[in-house]
């Protein structure tokens, strides 16, 4: 390797465009040590395949890959690239742009944080893009812009995969990240580099090859979402549950299902899945695990290695885009502990309901809220805006407790609401106003059992207590009050039907006798609140 030499290749098919290219290339500064080598290759298959081609003919250790329509302004760039190049051998990759964080999509000019400048015409017209500035002398990326792309070290270019003209940038980026080196994009006080594109052509494959880069690279790239689904004794909206998650945008999941079931039927149906799909993992509970399906939802949880976290009731529907929306927000903002979104009722049909869930939250664009605002507009309202299990996606390492239980006292059945508050403890929301989930209602939910409204009336008072007792969201007597006002206004009525309707029929009834016993102190503990 020629460590005195510093090769510009590139793949030719207008040569018009390219002997303007090597017009630039000639007036720039050349250190007395060093010597420019030119390669041009033409009638390439695809610029993977020539840049392997160049690769190999050549024994410079600096490669300059790019553009034939790439036309370098600083005159200094020989000269500062080697001073990059010599001041960190841990560098591997130079480009002009870049992207601080690759987006869901794959397509890398959609980070928001994207850096460096060039000119360029690529809406008809020659202008500056001007992306957030590089404070010191150069800042790391995860990738750059093959409008240039300059190396010292050697790394095969992935031809086997990117045999046409889109994402061999990015694929060449994530090689080098994945040998260890750094990829940068230098500070540029006036940019570096001018590329005459014209109007850019994404027709010619470039969505067949953004696929074929996420199935590639998003392991390396994104962080492993559990998509957790407990089952029990049904198989009709199963089977669509599964498929929204099965076909979801964001590639790197895996889909747990524990099985409270009494039947074979949903054992059966994911055998199937399970022979044509990897993703899958079956957990067979031998029978309900009981607490009207809470310890399904811990095992779920328990048998899942993901980094987020995303349950999906048997009987609800994902968008396709739901984990790709909800996980975006995630790689941009560490202090998140939870993503929700607005979701759509169905019946059991799939045909949608009306609902007023919209206006109870009035969020009509995505919105941030910092933990504590969240947890007092639950607490205060008594509305579960953030939705059910289905509707929000979470960050496992916020979750310190148990799944089901809060505080001190036992969760009955508004473990979705717990888990919520819990998670608030713990950072920041975001709620996107775009439906991105689907929950069903029908007759066979837990929502018509009679006696599930007094258990959440249990549940949402021992919430409001055990915040006020570890000076959580509600921060004196006055604000407990206040909540508790607003409990009273939602569940008193459905407190005085239990006991006229049920007080004389519950001797056998071990789960009557244990809802009474709880509503009593309940009650008491309600009372002697009001009464200090």
């Amino acid at each position: 390797m020629n460590t005195n030499k510093i090769a510009f290749i590139t793949c030719v098919n207008n040569e018009a465009l390219y002997m303007k290219s090597l017009e630039y290339i000639k007036k720039l500064q050349l250190p007395e040590f060093m010597e420019i080598e030119l390669i041009a290759i033409r009638d390439a298959k695809s610029m993977t395949s020539a840049y392997n081609e160049a690769m190999q003919k050549s024994d410079s250790k600096y490669k300059v890959y790019l553009h034939q329509d790439v036309y370098i302004q600083n005159e200094n760039f020989i000269i500062d690239i080697l001073d990059i190049f010599k001041n960190d051998e841990n560098i591997g990759l130079i480009g002009m742009v870049g992207a601080k964080i690759i987006p869901v999509s794959g397509i890398w000019w959609e980070d928001h944080r994207k850096v460096g400048k060039v000119f360029d015409s690529h809406r008809g017209f020659i202008e500056l893009l001007n992306f957030n500035e590089v404070q010191d002398s150069y800042t790391d990326v995860k990738g750059i812009d093959g409008l240039i792309m300059i190396t010292q070290y050697d790394l095969p270019w992935r031809d086997d995969i990117f045999d046409g003209w889109h994402f061999y940038d990015l694929s060449q980026s994530v090689e080098f990240i994945k040998k260890g080196f750094k990829v940068i994009v230098p500070s540029q006080k006036i940019a570096w580099c001018l590329h005459d594109c014209g109007i850019v052509n994404t027709k010619n494959g470039f969505e067949q090859y953004r696929n074929k880069f996420l199935d590639t690279y998003s392991k390396e790239l994104f962080p492993l979402v559990s998509i957790l689904i407990p089952a029990y004794n049904q198989t009709n909206y199963l089977e669509e549950a599964l498929n929204s998650a099965l076909n979801q945008s964001y590639r790197n999941t895996e889909i747990i299902i524990c099985d409270d079931s009494t039947t074979n039927d949903v054992k059966e149906l994911i055998k199937e899945y399970m022979i044509k799909n990897s993703k899958i993992k079956y957990f067979n509970n031998g029978g309900p695990s009981g607490l009207r399906g809470q310890m399904n939802i811990r095992k779920c949880l328990e048998a899942s290695s993901g980094e987020y976290i995303n349950y999906l009731l048997h009987d609800d529907v994902f968008n396709l885009d739901k984990i790709d929306k909800m996980i975006n927000y995630f790689l941009y903002d560490n202090t998140l502990s939870l993503v929700t979104s607005y979701r759509k009722m169905i019946n059991k049909n799939g045909d949608y309901l009306n609902d007023n869930f919209r206006t109870i939250c009035q969020y009509p664009s995505d919105t941030r809220l910092t933990g504590e605002e969240a947890g007092r507009k639950l607490l205060f309202s008594m509305i579960n805006y953030i939705g059910e299990l289905t509707t929000a996606m979470f960050k496992r390492e916020a979750l310190d407790s148990d799944i089901v239980d809060y505080d001190k006292y036992k969760i009955y059945c508004l473990s979705d609401i717990s888990l919520w508050l819990k998670l608030f403890r713990k950072g920041n929301i975001i709620y996107i106003s775009e439906p991105l989930s689907k929950f069903r209602i029908h007759e066979f939910q837990n929502t018509y059992d009679d006696t599930f409204t007094l258990w959440a009336s249990i549940d949402f008072f021992n919430m409001i207590l055990s915040s006020y007792e570890n000076n959580i969201f509600i921060k004196n007597r006055r604000e407990l009050l206040e909540s508790l006002k607003a409990w009273y206004k939602e569940y008193s009525h459905d407190l005085i039907r239990f006991s006229e309707q049920y007080n004389n029929h519950i001797e056998n009834n071990s789960e009557m006798i244990l809802l009474k016993n709880e509503y009593i102190n309940c009650y008491s503990k309600f009372i002697n609140i009001l009464l200090e």
